[in-house]
């Protein structure tokens, strides 16, 4: 026979386990409330800033030149996370990026006839002739990525090989090429690195890139560009 303070014992025993389950579910959810499937679709839209070679790299800067570097820019893919703790977690990211089509003009005489360190022409200055380029990259990107998670916010770098096509053409007209000349890129699809950095809420975050790319030496037309910056705003979508 259960005396009062027995009752009371185990009233107040059961509420003790009553409130170590309400907590133990509450725990439960707020580390569910940050993880993420392992698997979902992401999609991105934003610009990019290509980075020149430099004077003397299809421009000098001491005639007449214009270099469209900027381009709209866009990125899918699938995204989730691998390892997720309360405020850690490790995703990853295999995506294809559209860095966009770029443009230049420039005048331009033999490097011969130009000095790079004055930024000016020495030699046969009233007859450059005139360079015309366009080009795009296209890519696959495989990334890691580390995060901290406050809340509904959380705040990511990432980092991963690049696999990319250059595309890239030049076509010189004047009669220091003896007329008209076409070049064509002939680096092909080669590996480079991507590093970035995010910043999220929900599913809607802002995404800073870099990708590092450099033409090879034996490219009879490499790519004006030296390296890529991209910001993008990024949706991410349950799959599974």
């Amino acid at each position: 026979m259960k005396t009062n303070r027995t009752r009371n014992i185990d009233g107040r025993t059961a509420k003790r386990w009553r409130a170590a389950a309400v907590a133990a579910t509450a725990g439960c959810i707020a580390t569910a409330a940050h993880a993420q499937s392992w698997f979902q679709f992401e999609a991105a839209i934003g610009g990019s800033a290509y980075s020149d070679g430099g004077d003397g790299y299809w421009y000098q800067e001491g005639f007449e030149h214009k270099l469209r570097l900027t381009a709209p820019a866009y990125e899918a893919g699938i995204t989730g996370d691998l390892y997720q703790r309360e405020h850690w977690g490790l995703s990853y990211h295999l995506d294809y990026v559209w860095l966009g089509q770029i443009r230049t003009q420039s005048l331009a005489v033999t490097d011969a006839d130009y000095n790079v360190s004055a930024h000016a022409c020495i030699a046969n200055c009233n007859n450059p002739a005139n360079f015309i380029g366009s080009g795009h990259e296209a890519s696959f990107i495989a990334t890691l990525q580390p995060h901290y998670d406050v809340g509904a916010w959380q705040f990511g770098v990432e980092a991963g090989p690049f696999f990319h096509r250059s595309v890239w053409t030049e076509d010189v007209t004047g009669s220091l090429v003896g007329g008209a000349l076409h070049v064509v890129s002939t680096d092909g699809w080669r590996f480079g690195y991507v590093v970035g950095a995010s910043v999220e809420y929900k599913r809607l975050s802002l995404t800073y890139q870099y990708f590092g790319v450099k033409p090879t030496g034996a490219n009879p037309a490499p790519p004006i560009r030296h390296g890529i910056h991209s910001l993008m705003l990024k949706y991410r979508a349950n799959v599974f």
